[in-house]
């Protein structure tokens, strides 16, 4: 089912930078109403005019998603604002370098409780409107989310938690209309590694052979799935062939990775 439209009202989450930005300015070149939230307030008052000069129309939400009340908080502005919810699209979160030997349970916590409790509460909150609608839960996943690189353990944890976060919900929400779509870059032309959290003083390294996309391409990517219902998205060859790999040929990843670890 297609969901495109120019009453189409999308929630986005991470929306004041990289891929959340190119999401809101695709789906505003629809005429979408976009619910937009971050905690970078300066930034979402850029792309909400970016978002009102493509033709949509922006409703900003600055929010710590890790906040129950702020994640209830955007969920109520979404309905207030639009009076639906079509897409809900989890973009928000946080990367994470550092040997897993030392990682700080504290700082774990911190990590689960942006990259998987918060998409996990909002899909929770928005599950009545978007069965109302016959709408989508987009979750913003990772290359990560199907194989663990060196130094990437903790990050890795959170994406593989939120895939199966987002297989059971698929399957409990058969029938009702409901999608649930996840998208699984691998690295994309962002601040994100400038952002993450790094434990050793290091930024991460781009595995060899990986295809850099644009945030533009992958926001592409995410509308066209939710037009088609398409379940997994996976947005380059280099994605496409580690996800492969990790389930037909373990051995070689572990080879790699190992590899990879002794470099690092």
């Amino acid at each position: 089912m297609t969901i495109a439209g120019a009453t189409q009202a999308v929630v986005v989450t991470g929306a004041s930078s990289g891929i959340g930005e190119a999401l809101a300015r695709a789906w505003a070149r629809r005429g979408a109403t976009l619910v937009l939230s971050a905690r970078d307030e300066v930034g979402l008052a850029r792309v909400a005019r970016a978002v009102d000069a493509a033709g949509g129309r922006a409703v900003v939400v600055p929010a710590d998603l890790t906040l129950e009340q702020d994640r209830v908080r955007l969920v109520q502005r979404a309905r207030a604002e639009a009076g639906k919810i079509d897409v809900l699209v989890n973009n928000a979160g946080r990367g994470f370098y550092g040997s897993v030997a030392r990682i700080d349970p504290l700082e774990l916590q911190a990590l689960f409780a942006l990259n998987v409790v918060a998409p996990l509460r909002l899909a929770q909150l928005a599950l009545d409107p978007l069965t109302r609608s016959g709408g989508a839960v987009v979750m913003m996943s990772s290359v990560a989310g199907v194989v663990a690189s060196p130094r990437m353990g903790a990050y890795a944890a959170t994406k593989f938690a939120l895939e199966a976060i987002s297989m059971s919900l698929r399957a409990e929400l058969a029938g009702t209309g409901v999608r649930v779509i996840v998208v699984r870059p691998g690295p994309v032309d962002t601040a994100f590694r400038e952002h993450a959290v790094t434990t050793d003083g290091r930024a991460g390294v781009r595995p060899r052979g990986a295809q850099v996309q644009s945030p533009d391409d992958v926001a592409d990517q995410t509308l066209r799935a939710v037009d088609r219902g398409q379940p997994v998205v996976e947005t380059t060859t280099f994605v496409r062939l580690a996800s492969a790999a990790a389930r037909i040929a373990p051995f070689a990843v572990r080879w790699v990775s190992a590899a990879m670890a002794a470099r690092n």
